[in-house]
């Protein structure tokens, strides 16, 4: 045993795993999480104090799994990949595989990813290590159908895998005719069936196949547990949604209606008296009494012009419509005419699979980070960053304003009934994400938000875009 003074050297046995994986692991995006991976199976050599074969296969499959999350494996480049690592650490292919398979289908990769994602993550790893070609994920309507979710194969909605997924849905393994090539496990929640993993496999491999699937439905439990925590988070929080942007779209409806109404009827009465006035002062008072009505009518379109602007940010519907980026643009400029103070902005990724919730979520959180610059930081740069990855859309509110004491200004904002900071955590909190807001007398002060990219299994990314708008249009 090597003493404990002694660290282990760099390993070659890691090095090699990477020679191994080649190709898929040379994409720049994957460059941060792979020195995490290395940094990892270094410690692990250091804790054991010499290099293993479990050591080997654990940064494997790290690796492994995250070539799979970016796309799938094509047609026997998993199984050379397998055979190469087997000489490697001295093991069986089958071994290798299943082993291989264990640690990616578990790894901590695919809690950072949402849901549906994970899900789609691990069907991709059987169908790469384990001996299926078609596999399917499926889970029971409310008229007791069974639906599938997700699935990876040409034939994977026959009846006869419906047949088999029914079957699993009960709770118990099922297999489909005296050949038993399709094969389905419940995918389980607190001991109950919530989906079925159903899979097609070659003849000579059945008995050993449902080892791979019992691994990978045990896997998808806490995914599972995850998209339901989420999905009633977001049901509250659609539920507080609807409620405060009907209030919102309220207001709104009541300034086009009733101040801006007023504000119009009072431009007209301003150019009747400057009409009058051109009557009955004489002339040399006329110029100056026609300059001062000029001056009152400016800001009086201007204030028409302030106020129809903000009946439109107030309106839910014009927020879902238009993309993102252009929403935050269009609110940055708004804050920079009014108050004079310059704002960098930086809005990158994609947006398109937000859920409206999740949408308004963030656009409220900027407006009142904005607001609150307006109306207290005294501030001379504001800086916006959001940015959109795979598993989260992030979100930063920076200004070099006076700052404030965080918690004592939150508490006494909540107490007078001013719930503008308070109400975004909760908002962001209900949609599974996090909240935060640092300063301090002198400033800065940073408010930022960070929302897992989430969307219910199942639904298309387009449908809860337009369901929003019409619910809250009363």
């Amino acid at each position: 045993m090597r003493p404990a003074s002694c660290p282990a050297p760099r390993n070659e046995t890691l090095d090699a795993v990477v020679s191994i994986l080649g190709p898929r692991i040379e994409d720049g995006n994957l460059r941060a999480e792979i020195a995490r991976c290395r940094a990892r199976a270094d410690q692990l050599v250091l804790a054991g104090r010499e290099m293993s074969t479990a050591v080997a296969m654990a940064y494997a499959g790290d690796l492994f799994v995250l070539c799979t999350i970016e796309r799938r494996w094509r047609r026997g480049e998993a199984a050379r990949i397998v055979s190469k690592l087997a000489l490697l650490v001295g093991l069986s292919a089958d071994s290798v595989a299943l082993q291989l398979f264990v640690g990616a289908v578990r790894a901590p990769q695919l809690h950072d990813l949402p849901p549906s994602v994970a899900l789609e993550t691990q069907l991709r790893l059987l169908l790469a290590l384990a001996p299926v070609t078609e596999v399917s994920l499926w889970t029971k309507a409310q008229d007791g159908r069974a639906v599938c979710l997700i699935e990876d194969g040409s034939t994977t909605q026959t009846r006869r895998f419906r047949a088999v997924a029914s079957l699993a849905l009960e709770g118990v393994p099922a297999k489909s005719g005296s050949r038993g090539t399709i094969l389905g496990v419940p995918v389980q929640r607190w001991e109950t069936p919530w989906a079925a993993l159903v899979a097609r496999t070659p003849l000579e491999s059945r008995d050993t196949v449902g080892t791979y699937l019992a691994e990978a439905a045990a896997a998808m439990s806490p995914v599972v547990e995850r998209e339901l925590v989420l999905d009633r988070s977001a049901t509250r929080e659609r539920s507080l949604v609807s409620a405060s942007e009907r209030r919102l779209g309220r207001l709104a409806f009541d300034l086009h209606d009733g101040a801006l109404q007023h504000i119009a009827a009072f431009g007209a009465d301003l150019f009747l008296v400057r009409r009058q006035l051109t009557e009955l002062l004489p002339a040399e008072s006329e110029a100056l009494g026609v300059s001062r009505i000029n001056d009152l009518e400016a800001r009086i379109w201007e204030l028409d012009r302030v106020l129809r602007e903000l009946a439109h940010s107030l309106e839910p519907g014009s927020l879902v419509r238009r993309p993102l980026p252009r929403v935050i643009s269009d609110e940055v400029a708004a804050f920079t005419e009014r108050t004079g103070i310059p704002v960098q902005q930086r809005v990158t990724g994609d947006f398109i699979g937000m859920t409206v919730s999740q949408k308004i979520a963030l656009i409220r959180v900027v407006q009142e980070a904005l607001t609150n610059v307006r109306e207290h930081a005294n501030a001379a740069h504001v800086r916006i960053v959001i940015t959109a990855g795979k598993g989260r859309v992030d979100a930063r509110v920076e200004d070099d304003g006076i700052g404030f004491h965080v918690a004592r200004t939150l508490l006494d904002g909540a107490q007078r009934g001013r719930l503008g900071l308070v109400g975004s955590s909760e908002r962001v909190r209900l949609l599974g994400g996090r909240f935060d807001v640092r300063s301090q007398p002198g400033g800065p002060t940073t408010v930022s938000l960070s929302l897992p990219r989430w969307r219910p299994i199942g639904v298309e990314q387009a449908g809860d875009e337009t369901a929003f708008p019409a619910h809250v249009a009363d």
